[in-house]
């Protein structure tokens, strides 16, 4: 109700069914309203243009690289397509549908795994193919610049001992980095976000880096350097 969604039965125009996948109830009274909302909003999708959509998740894998799955929302995704994601470009090498086979293209309302991307999107990032690779290369470092300025506009707030010696002597808080590192970016955002939360009046927790995949020197180092600690 907060977020707008009101219940037909509150005399809203949200759609409720109450389903038991365990007890195999309401299943098929689902999947019949979910047609009929689609078809009373005219909820479509154009399976002939440039695919577009939402990442869900990314990870890094060993054998495949920086691999993302995503929802393809609008369009056809194919083989071969360069797509860019938030600040990340790159060429479909392959898509990988949700029963892990190896498919050609992904029409609207596909969940697939993407090899073929040049790093690791955001969960949430929203993704576009584009028949111009150098357009999208464009786009991307256009992005990576913007994130690049606001992470210096936030610089401040890095912890140097001039600055937690100053709070200590105030008797103020004592600070705590952390490098997060974890198997996917949404483990990794959770852990973040959850850390930060367990600040209190006595210790305040920092991330410092978060990031996805195995625990390398550079973080190491880094945490050498700023006396933090690596989950």
């Amino acid at each position: 109700s907060d977020l707008g969604l009101v219940p037909e039965d509150w005399g809203g125009q949200t759609v409720t069914v109450p389903v038991s996948a365990k007890k195999r109830e309401n299943i098929p009274a689902l999947l019949e309203m979910v047609l009929l909302v689609t078809e009373l909003s005219e909820l479509k999708a154009n399976p002939k243009r440039n695919a577009s959509g939402t990442v869900l998740e990314a990870k890094l894998d060993k054998g495949r690289g920086p691999v993302a799955t995503i929802l393809v929302q609008d369009g056809t995704l194919r083989v071969g397509d360069t797509i860019i994601a938030g600040t990340i470009v790159g060429k479909v090498r392959a898509l990988i549908d949700d029963r892990g086979k190896s498919i050609k293209t992904a029409p609207p309302a596909t969940p697939v795994e993407v090899l073929g991307l040049g790093g690791l999107p955001s969960p949430g990032d929203l993704f576009q193919a584009l028949e111009d690779a150098a357009k999208a290369r464009q786009i991307a470092q256009y992005r990576q610049t913007q994130a690049k300025d606001k992470a210096l506009g936030s610089k401040g707030a890095r912890l140097t001992l001039e600055s937690l010696q100053a709070q200590l002597a105030e008797g103020g808080m004592k600070e705590l980095p952390i490098i997060v590192k974890a198997d996917v970016q949404g483990s990794a955002e959770v852990l973040s976000d959850t850390l930060t939360k367990l600040s209190d009046e006595r210790v305040k927790i920092r991330i410092i880096h978060s990031g996805v995949g195995a625990i390398n020197e550079s973080d190491v180092l880094l945490a050498a350097a700023s006396n933090a600690i690596v989950i």
